[in-house]
């Protein structure tokens, strides 16, 4: 068994209720029950990579609280093992209405990606005029969830003048705020002018700084500060890739299995599952030596061929 993957990141589906220009096409702008996977599918993929190691799951899309099924699949992953975190990433659309439901399935966290606190430009971001719908979910997973994190994508002239008023928002609720560098995916991968260094972000924000205690292999390194009662992570994937410290693997919605967010590299785990569990954990463990710790974002690969946001979830 592969002793680095312990984190799997699973794709419910690729379709979102939000058409943010980074992340997804334009053309992607319905969804239906064609487009949803059997959760069965899901289970037996998830009790296959908990047998082979995997010790954290998080849920993803697209929107994951727009799949049906995701509650029971909360809870399907707490019964394999009541230890095991179990999270999930969302726009925060529905959170208002789904928390409660997503807290009672046994979901220890969840990050909720807002790129500003400026209605107007979440609007325009998003192309969805729901800015107080979103903050109230917040407030409700707040009050229901253990762990609530915000996520905000750094793009330069659209939000890096937003980022201190982020913090503040976030600091008013008493949740980590993180920033994140605008990447390289399949529609935005010709072009960085929208680039800003977790390090410019940082002294835009303002407050002085320290390290904070961060996990090995977390993507984000966390600072505190003395004027906030909060920890800010920064997620710099292209300034300072940590591929080294990598222990995740992504499973979407087809089925594929991708070893590295920037890579092509993947496999059919639904096929597998056919020949039964023990020929797919021989098959899947073989796939998960294969994973490079490389820095697949800086390789000269064409756009086409990387996966989208809403692909495979971030």
């Amino acid at each position: 068994m592969n002793d680095r993957m312990k984190y799997l990141r699973v794709s419910l589906l690729a379709a979102c209720n939000f058409n943010c220009f980074y992340c997804r096409p334009p053309s992607i702008d319905s969804y239906g029950p064609k487009d949803f996977t059997d959760p069965e599918l899901f289970k037996q993929s998830i009790k296959l990579m908990h047998h082979l190691g995997i010790e954290r799951v998080r849920f993803t899309g697209g929107e994951p609280t727009l799949y049906p099924h995701v509650a029971e699949l909360i809870a399907y992953t707490k019964s394999l093992d009541a230890s095991m975190p179990v999270a999930i990433t969302t726009n925060g659309r529905l959170l208002k209405r789904k928390a409660q439901e997503l807290a009672d399935a046994g979901l220890d966290s969840v990050n909720v990606s807002i790129d500003t606190v400026d209605p107007d430009k979440f609007r325009a971001i998003t192309t969805v005029d729901c800015f107080e719908k979103v903050v109230a979910g917040i407030r409700e997973a707040v009050k229901v969830i253990p762990t609530v994190k915000l996520n905000c994508v750094v793009v330069k002239g659209v939000n890096d003048g937003d980022v201190k008023a982020m913090v503040d928002f976030a600091n008013d609720l008493g949740v980590d705020m993180r920033f994140i560098e605008f990447m390289p995916t399949k529609y935005s991968a010709s072009s960085n002018r929208g680039f800003v260094s977790g390090a410019d972000t940082m002294r835009r924000i303002g407050y002085a700084f320290a390290p904070a205690p961060t996990e090995k292999a977390s993507p984000a390194r966390y600072y505190n500060s003395p004027q906030l009662k909060i920890n800010v992570g920064f997620i710099n994937s292209v300034s300072e890739p940590f591929c080294d410290f990598c222990n995740r693997i992504r499973l979407v919605s087809d089925g594929k299995l991708y070893s590295c967010l920037f890579s092509g590299h993947c496999t059919d785990l639904f096929a597998m599952l056919d020949g039964g569990h023990e020929a797919a954990e021989k098959q899947v463990d073989g796939f998960m030596a294969q994973k490079r710790y490389v820095g697949c974002h800086t390789e000269p690969v064409k756009g086409q061929f990387l996966p989208s946001l809403s692909e495979i979830g971030g």
